[in-house]
């Protein structure tokens, strides 16, 4: 049953963000350390572990949005400190489904959300960039899918529609996992639109002058430490891509209108062509 939690005391517990990265965890009290800044992927902070609750992060992190395409709405945290993902809410006339989540909300955004109809479905990309998703569970009590490959991951969630590698949860928006970055690292796939939100299976370097003009392209395994993706990794992103038609590829971080499968396909196939690699590429030697 949707909603039904057969053991919810864990998310009745205070909630901490990490300073560092951005992660929360539900805690009896402020936790001895984050298991995301240990993972191999990132790094511990310089000057030690520091988490703010709630309120403290919202008073720290202010929360803005904008909606940056029709009927697809940013959130965002500036000044943010760690990692900074965006948030994106995606709304439709079957419900909204939020995808990615910022560090904090302020609850001036959540009733913004909540002006703009609430939220059905919630997902997100990967751990890196589950960011305040409690909030909007907690607020929401939307359908949380995940992919099973990452559920250890969530013990600040109540995940209730795992899937395996393909999911579909609205018309026209679908989950896929592309493992890699993490082993259930997925993309959102926006049919209607032509978008990929596609987390953190690429990254891109944006004209200063254009913030919607990649100028760059890459994908990396740990993009903190500069490891590569192997060669089965980004045979397997290949193969979610390929089957994908888009023209737009949306990072939390980044909106590069400028990048679709045609590019994104040709960066696979040259780093394919060689030893791994977490090299920017030129867009304009994609083409």
């Amino acid at each position: 049953m949707p909603g039904y939690l057969p053991f919810a005391g864990a998310l009745k517990l205070p909630s901490f963000v990490c300073d560092n990265c951005g992660f929360w965890q539900r805690h009896f009290a402020a936790p001895p350390s984050c298991p995301l800044c240990l993972d191999a992927r990132h790094v511990v902070p310089q000057d030690g572990w520091r988490f703010r609750d709630v309120e403290e992060a919202q008073a720290s992190f202010p929360c803005h949005w904008e909606e940056v395409e029709a009927g697809v709405w940013k959130f965002w945290n500036e000044p943010v400190t760690g990692i900074g993902p965006s948030a994106y809410l995606i709304v439709t006339p079957q419900g909204n489904m939020g995808f990615e989540g910022c560090p904090v909300f302020s609850e001036a955004a959540l009733d913004h959300i909540d002006a703009l109809g609430g939220m059905t479905l919630l997902s997100a990309s990967h751990p890196h960039s589950y960011g305040a998703l409690p909030q909007l569970q907690d607020r929401f009590d939307p359908e949380l899918c995940l992919p099973a490959a990452d559920f250890t991951w969530s013990a600040a969630l109540q995940v209730s529609w795992p899937y395996d590698d393909t999911l579909e949860p609205l018309p026209g928006l679908t989950l896929h996992r592309t493992a890699g970055h993490f082993d259930g690292h997925a993309v959102l796939h926006d049919a209607t639109r032509g978008i990929v939100f596609c987390g953190d299976a690429l990254k891109f370097e944006l004209n200063p002058d254009n913030p919607r003009e990649a100028l760059t392209i890459s994908a990396h395994k740990a993009f903190v430490r500069g490891v590569p993706l192997t060669h089965a990794e980004l045979t397997r992103y290949r193969e979610v891509f390929a089957a994908l038609d888009f023209h737009q590829t949306w990072t939390p971080f980044e909106q590069a209108a400028n990048v679709g499968r045609a590019e994104v396909l040709a960066l696979i196939d040259a780093m394919l062509a060689g030893r791994p690699h977490a090299y920017p590429v030129p867009v304009s030697d994609l083409r």
